[in-house]
């Protein structure tokens, strides 16, 4: 009878001293290194990361950890079947995927759309393409801007490149380009940084809208459905609900998409 309480005990031991099973990291890959989705990535401050966290804390399979992937690796990548991850995010239209069916994708957890804005002491209204030209406009090195690029290219307007969404802003209220475009969320979160009053207007109509998604290449079927169901939790959470009021990126009843691509298809 001693030894069989012992070797219980034992069992005991072994079962109290044992790791819990290890998650499979899942990498979450984003080029989009922007307020208010990535604030600080090495404290990991950010929409993005606020994702990162609640996928891990619903689930106990994967760990899901957002990285940074400049576009054109991104592309490579995936035009040469070697990407493994998944891309948060992004629109079907950014990848040439209108019709979902190139690679796995989530339902939308974000309504975003990129602004024309300009300083109030001089507004711009982008009522069509035509009231941009003459003027020069800001925007980030390596993004293509369908409207535009195509008076660029025809002479009619000047762009003006910067590095990122601070610097455009920057520039914008010291008045070196007439407009610029960014992301509503980014130029949000910029206004509450600096001031409530900063001296930005936004055209009443904006340069396009799109939602963001989360997608992953075919092979990952498995793993994309926990994604799935974690995007649908992520969308009913309150918390989650309250900071897409906060930068006016709530999802509205679900439309068939833009025809027109992003600001971002490109960089």
């Amino acid at each position: 009878m001693k030894y069989i309480w012992l070797t219980l005990l034992l069992i005991c031991f072994d079962l109290w001293g044992a790791s819990p099973p290890q998650r499979k990291v899942m990498y979450l890959y984003t080029y989009h290194y922007m307020p208010p989705y990535v604030i600080n990535s090495s404290e990991k401050i950010g929409l993005l990361y606020d994702i990162e966290q609640f996928f891990n804390t619903h689930q106990q399979t994967y760990q899901f950890s957002v990285s940074y992937i400049p576009r054109k690796r991104l592309n490579y990548l995936l035009n040469s079947d070697q990407f493994e991850g998944m891309v948060i995010g992004v629109n079907p239209i950014w990848f040439q995927d209108v019709k979902k069916t190139k690679y796995l994708w989530s339902e939308a957890f974000i309504n975003d759309q990129d602004e024309i804005i300009s300083h109030s002491n001089n507004p711009i209204e982008f009522s069509s393409k035509e009231a941009l030209i003459g003027k020069s406009i800001g925007g980030i090195s390596g993004f293509r801007y369908h409207t535009v690029d195509t008076l660029v290219a025809d002479g009619l307007m000047t762009r003006i490149d910067t590095a990122n969404e601070s610097q455009l802003i920057n520039m914008l209220l010291k008045k070196r380009f007439d407009c610029a475009i960014v992301s509503r969320a980014t130029t949000i979160y910029y206004q509450q940084l600096l001031n409530a009053d900063t001296p930005i207007y936004f055209s009443s109509k904006p340069h396009d809208t799109f939602t963001r998604h989360i997608f992953a290449p075919k092979q990952l079927q498995a793993e994309f459905e926990t994604v799935i169901s974690l995007v649908k939790q992520l969308n009913a959470d309150p918390a989650w609900q309250n900071k897409m009021q906060q930068y006016q990126t709530y999802l509205l009843p679900e439309t068939p998409l833009p025809n027109s691509g992003s600001g971002q298809a490109t960089p």
